[in-house]
């Protein structure tokens, strides 16, 4: 991606779906801008300190204390971008050596479990030991190496009883696949290639690996440690940090709970420091994972306080945001901008949403984004968000406005959840803050509904 200078441009430039590291042009820090939450709490979770000028980790002091974070919040929220930013912070030889599992870009959303992500988690931290060039003791990638073998063994035979076509491990091109280390990320990698092949193929990996749960957990728990004692020995990291990311785009909701919820006494057996993003439908369970887990709320950036008194350094940055994407002289004037910032209710991905409407608003001949543009997309958002919601669901609304207008805390209910998770309402500060989405506030049936206006 690259800053729209043209009108031809902003389609690429505003794309929504493409998390922005901080390394990248686009990139904006929002720190500070999200009520109660604060970056040094994440870090002293996982048990980092900030001396001189950088990150460290003390690992003797938490030798047997491993970190499983689950990072939470609202889609679009930029929880990506922010844990880009961890490891940015964080990998280095003094702290972590991160190792980043995004599994919505190299594993099969429609079809995902969590022995798919440990064997990807294996794969991913064997490819980034190799770039390193990593020396790990010889015996334990010897006896991981003969454990897989055996396992792809019984699953070819299972496979072939079903007369389902077998894995294929050991034709590894040697250029790639060179020496014990290479040899056991070949195998993973066909391990991971079968996971999202077919369905059978898949099951009797997943099974297989499943039954011998225990014995795969030591292997995988004695592999990390003595991988963790290398990386001290190199000066190449104190100990490992694996962050997934991308839960929350599997198919189902069925699916993002048999991972987080169904598979927790697996989950915690892995003893390797660990941040997972937390599905938002999820975030309601917050009382039960936290028997195996910490939870942070990453919320939306709040333009506005209670009151609706605006928040000037949010819009500043938001300001920022924009035109470090589209330049500043394709909008007719600054207030469009500001315009767009107010009706994307701090979430950054619902700013880029309007702004690219906009653009579908205008003539072809158009060489700026005008006021009239923006304001006509926000009506089409408000309207198309406002069509399937239930009359239970405005008279909620109701009462959302009401208690935000007081200043009342607004708490959670199954209804208030569900809201969340459509992006009816949005959610600031400590979880007590929650108003409308504000594109809704301009759809006919808001304001007939719970305005009362004709």
């Amino acid at each position: 991606m690259q800053k729209a200078t043209r009108m031809e441009e902003i389609d690429a430039a505003v794309n929504k779906f493409e998390p922005v590291t901080p390394d990248h042009e686009f990139y904006v820090n929002f720190e500070n801008l999200r009520g109660t939450f604060q970056e040094r709490r994440v870090m002293r979770i996982l048990n980092v300190t900030f001396r001189d000028g950088k990150y460290q980790f003390d690992y003797q002091a938490n030798r047997y204390n491993k970190t499983l974070l689950y990072l939470a919040g609202m889609r679009g929220s930029g929880k990506t971008s922010e844990l880009a930013k961890y490891c940015q912070l964080l990998d280095s030889p003094q702290c972590f050596f991160v190792v980043t599992c995004n599994v919505d870009t190299e594993l099969d959303m429609n079809n995902i479990q969590y022995m798919d992500i440990l064997i990807f988690q294996l794969e991913k931290l064997l490819q980034k030991a190799q770039e390193v060039d990593l020396s790990i003791d010889e015996s334990i990638l010897e006896s991981m190496n003969i454990w897989f073998q055996e396992r792809v063994k019984e699953i070819n035979r299972n496979l072939k009883a079903e007369g389902s076509v077998e894995l294929e491990v050991g034709n590894e091109n040697p250029v790639s696949f060179s020496g014990l280390l290479g040899k056991l990320l070949g195998i993973t990698a066909k391990l991971k290639a079968g996971l999202s092949g077919s369905y059978e193929r898949a099951e009797a990996i997943r099974t297989n690996i499943k039954n011998r749960f225990s014995d795969f957990s030591v292997k995988f728990n004695t592999f990390i440690e003595q991988t963790n004692e290398q990386l001290r020995r190199e000066n190449k990291g104190r100990e490992i940090l694996f962050i997934v990311d991308g839960l929350e785009k599997t198919m189902t909701a069925e699916t993002r709970r048999a991972i987080i919820l169904n598979e927790s006494n697996r989950i915690r057996q892995i003893k390797a420091n660990t941040i997972f993003t937390l599905p938002i439908e999820l975030m309601k369970e917050e009382q039960l994972i936290r028997s195996s887990g910490e939870v942070v709320t990453f919320p939306f950036i709040k333009i506005e306080e209670r009151d609706g008194s605006v928040v000037h350094n949010a819009i500043e940055r938001f300001e920022e945001f924009v035109c470090k994407r589209v330049e500043r002289s394709l909008f007719d004037s600054p207030e469009t901008i500001h315009l767009a910032i107010r009706y994307s209710g701090g979430s950054p991905r619902q700013l880029l949403r309007i702004i690219e409407q906009a653009t579908w608003e205008l003539d072809n001949d158009a060489t700026q984004i005008t006021k009239e543009a923006v304001e006509n997309a926000i009506e089409q958002m408000g309207n198309a968000t406002a069509r399937y919601i239930e009359p239970a669901e405005f008279e909620l609304l109701k009462t959302i406005k009401s208690d935000l207008e007081a200043g009342n805390p607004i708490g959670f209910d199954s209804g208030i959840q569900s809201l969340l998770e459509k992006e009816i309402i949005f959610e600031y500060n400590d979880g007590t803050y929650k108003r409308v989405n504000p594109i809704l506030e301009r759809s006919k049936l808001y304001r007939y509904r719970v305005l009362g206006q004709a």
